[in-house]
């Protein structure tokens, strides 16, 4: 008996680590075998070896033990992190596991590092592990090595793991998307047992995997992919989202999903002009949205963060030429030009400059500058162009004791909107500015209207029309109406409210015969905050997506999409428009129709009120239509 126990512990010893870097692979049995070339490199690693008699028996069937000691190896996973009084022993977790058997501190570590999904007290050693057991395993040992992986996400179409736990179907999902666990044909097979070939294949894909995987920032909790409905996007051009402050972009033409970043905390993405690069934000500065600028291909390759930039930036501080892999850049010290590959440069050294927008046709800036005074309160700003291919600056007028914020070139080049910020406050910017219209070559500019200066509360029309939210005070649930501007003629054209709302979030569809907009319910002048969220919330099931054509006619709720709606954003093609609820990105037919929520951003937004009831889906989404 004492023998045989003997023979079946050396058995079961050969199946997984001695000593690492042999020399010669003794396996008489894998030569034909498909998988000899993996079994062999985790040989070499020391992972696997053989069963004794120069044999490997590659369709010998894993045990839960087995698996254990190869997973500790493959992820050298440990408890020294944690603390004990006492020297941990299997007894504390297992009633199957003997003290100082070959697995034991595998097993150990299995269970403090929540490794395998183990109900009781049994750990069941001998036990055939199968393909699911497998693939939550290894999804697991990443979270407990707090290692991410940038890979395509995407969900794999096996037709055998709809009734798993969301669970089992993540892990499946996670082992498929980086090929540690990629199967041929429609069925994942989840119950099949797992072989030692397949086991050994299954390892040299962890180890290629595990070469390239990242730290998890400590600010993010390791995430499922995304649940992103590619259908629904078809043809859409990309979508740039950030969920749990991570990357991703969504390919409409292929449905490909691609998760750009690992880690940290991404705000604000913006596409290139050929969709190649994405910048965006890699927030150090929680409170003030700031922090170093980074860039990187969509295919999630090149990602870096930019050198040379003197201060971290911020929102709406950067933008890409039309024309050209090139970012412009506002910084205190000046605007500065930072190519997607190069080293950036200073274009102009000035003071003050906080805003700047790209010309139509790519070839020069526009941006503010504050003028040196010796009492803050005489500050004045003046506002500039330059030619980015070697210009000098010029400038266009000075605004005395006053700021300028460069809001757009007119669609055709001809002249600038910019805000008229009084005494360079804040506090009387946030209850409304004037905006102005600047015919370059004129001698004055003209008053248009007053608003708020939120990006997403203008949007422009080839044909030269502003369609704007008018009306001052910062409450966004008062006073707000939607006007549209000729640029060329300064002729203003005011446009009726639903009844007892206001109207904001507004977009031009792309040839400007039509506007879709937000209505919501109009609270008066009096209320200025809410008493609790449940009263915020109620507000906000008010918004409402509407569409009208372009002189105010034709103005109809679009009922199907729902409530809680942000910020509506036209297709290309105008049949569909893109917006925000209930913390996902849904679109819809401008006519109308059933919705489809194209992917959820969880969690969900915990701050509904932002400024006074302005929140911007730009700090999360990009879209560029094709």
């Amino acid at each position: 008996m004492k023998r045989a126990l003997l023979i079946f512990l050396l058995v079961s010893t050969l199946l997984i680590v001695p000593h690492a870097g042999f020399a010669r692979i003794p396996f008489d049995d894998i030569q034909s075998h498909q998988a000899s070339a993996d079994i062999e490199a985790v040989y070499e690693k020391g992972i696997m070896i053989g069963t004794g008699g120069n044999k490997f028996n590659p369709d010998e069937f894993v045990d839960r033990a087995q698996l254990a000691v190869c997973l500790i190896k493959t992820f050298d996973l440990n408890y020294d992190d944690l603390k004990f009084i006492k020297a941990p022993v299997p007894s504390d977790l297992y009633d199957d596991v003997e003290d100082n058997i070959w697995y034991s501190k595998a097993s150990m570590i299995m269970g403090y590092k929540n490794i395998f999904n183990i109900t009781g007290r049994k750990f069941k050693p001998y036990e055939a592990v199968t393909r699911a057991e497998v693939a939550s395993a290894i999804a697991d040992s990443f979270a407990a090595k707090k290692l991410s992986v940038i890979t395509t996400m995407m969900w794999p179409n096996y037709i055998d793991t709809t009734n798993l736990t969301q669970k089992q179907q993540s892990d499946i999902s996670f082992v498929f998307n980086t090929s540690i666990m990629r199967y041929t044909g429609s069925e994942f097979k989840p119950d099949e047992k797992i072989t030692r070939a397949e086991l050994a294949t299954i390892l040299n894909q962890t180890l290629k995997t595990l070469a390239v995987a990242t730290p998890v920032d400590s600010s993010n909790p390791v995430t499922d992919p995304p649940d992103v409905n590619t259908a629904a996007f078809k043809d859409q051009g990309d979508l740039a989202f950030i969920r749990q402050g991570l990357l991703y972009a969504l390919d409409g033409e292929t449905g490909e999903v691609k998760q750009l970043t690992g880690s940290g905390r991404a705000l604000q993405p913006a596409w290139s002009y050929d969709g190649q690069w994405l910048a965006f934000i890699r927030v150090t500065d929680q409170d003030a949205g700031t922090g170093p600028l980074w860039l990187v291909r969509r295919d999630g390759s090149l990602a870096h963060q930019v050198q040379g930039l003197p201060e971290p930036v911020g929102r709406q501080r950067f933008f890409w030429s039309p024309i050209d892999n090139v970012l412009a850049v506002a910084i205190q010290n000046g605007v500065w030009l930072v190519p997607a590959n190069g080293e950036p440069r200073r274009l102009v050294q000035s003071e003050g400059t906080f805003h700047l927008t790209w010309s139509p046709d790519g070839k020069s800036l526009a941006y503010n500058v504050t003028l040196p005074s010796d009492e803050p309160q005489d500050r004045s700003d003046a506002l500039y162009t330059i030619d980015v291919d070697g210009g000098q600056p010029v400038q266009r007028l000075v605004v005395p004791q006053a700021g300028i914020q460069v809001a757009a070139w007119w669609p055709d080049g001809k002249g600038l909107l910019y805000w008229l910020d009084p005494l360079h406050s804040a506090s009387l910017a946030a209850d409304g500015m004037g905006l102005w219209s600047f015919r370059l070559g004129d001698a004055e500019p003209k008053l248009l209207s007053t608003g708020l200066a939120h990006k997403g509360w203008q949007s422009l029309s080839p044909q030269g029309s502003l369609l704007m939210v008018t009306g001052d005070w910062r409450i966004v649930w008062s006073r707000k109406s939607l006007a549209t501007i000729d640029l060329a003629s300064g002729i203003v054209q005011k446009l009726k409210n639903p009844e007892g709302s206001v109207a904001i979030d507004p977009s031009f569809s792309p040839d400007g015969s039509r506007i879709a907009f937000v209505a919501a319910k109009n609270l008066g002048d009096q209320v200025w905050g809410f008493d609790n969220d449940g009263e915020l919330a109620a507000w906000v099931a008010t918004r409402t997506l509407w569409v009208q054509n372009s002189d105010g006619s034709g103005a109809h709720p679009l009922t199907d999409a729902g409530t809680g709606v942000y910020q509506p954003v036209w297709s290309k093609d105008g049949d569909h428009v893109l917006y925000v609820r209930d913390n996902a990105i849904w679109i819809i037919g401008a006519n109308g129709g059933q919705p489809e929520k194209v992917v959820e951003l969880l969690p969900a937004r915990e701050d509904l009120f932002g400024f006074y009831g302005y929140t911007s889906c730009r700090d999360f989404m990009a879209w560029r239509q094709t």
